[in-house]
């Protein structure tokens, strides 16, 4: 048995029969045409983080099993109720950023992890994974690379177990956004995740 059960939320919806589930939230036009849309690269993540776990024997839930775009509040919600029931679960919220009006790619580039100000187990997580990703991941040398961001976003507020919510990447550049588009990144980013989740396994918060 593991030490905790790791909640695990893709941010945004989906694609259903073709059709993206949130606005915005995608990358501008490649020249080819193709868009990189952030709630399918997050659910890749997610998806390929739930298989190392399981591999691993690691507890773990998919917070958003469906490509529809559910609310903030019934991920939260459905994270609280869970961690009444176990007090041992660990939130992780997945995401790829953007900066800008969305028309054109710029110069906003790099990874965060965030955590809510007043969570002390929040900054170890977000400091821990921000760490793997430095090492493993294509972010590590660019942009706003950081160990230690706070947030008050409503998913790391209004959690009641520790949280973290990480930003892979921005889709609104170029070099990123095309990083993004590639499975063996993505596979690099969910090592980074998982590798945090092995790290807090072995050493607790």
């Amino acid at each position: 048995m593991s030490r905790h059960t790791w909640l695990l939320d893709p941010g945004h919806g989906g694609l259903i029969d073709g059709v993206y589930q949130t606005a915005g939230k995608r990358s501008p036009a490649f020249p080819d045409g193709s868009v990189l849309y952030e709630g399918v690269f997050n659910r890749d993540v997610v998806g390929r983080v739930i298989k190392l776990c399981q591999e691993n024997r690691i507890d773990c839930i998919n917070l958003v099993d469906t490509e529809e775009d559910i609310s903030l509040r019934h991920r939260v919600t459905k994270a609280n109720l869970f961690h009444k029931e176990n007090r041992n679960s660990i939130y992780v919220s997945v995401h790829a950023n953007a900066f800008g009006n969305g028309r054109d790619f710029n110069t906003a580039a790099g990874a965060c992890s965030f955590h809510h100000y007043k969570s002390k187990n929040g900054k170890r997580l977000a400091e821990v994974l921000q760490r793997w990703i430095g090492d493993l991941t294509p972010f590590r040398n660019r942009g706003v690379l950081s160990n230690d961001r706070w947030a008050n976003f409503y998913v790391l507020r209004k959690t009641h177990m520790p949280a973290v919510l990480s930003e892979n990447g921005f889709m609104t550049n170029f070099d990123d956004a095309l990083a993004l588009m590639d499975p063996n990144v993505r596979q690099a980013v969910a090592n980074a995740h998982f590798a945090m989740i092995q790290e807090i396994e072995e050493n607790g918060l």
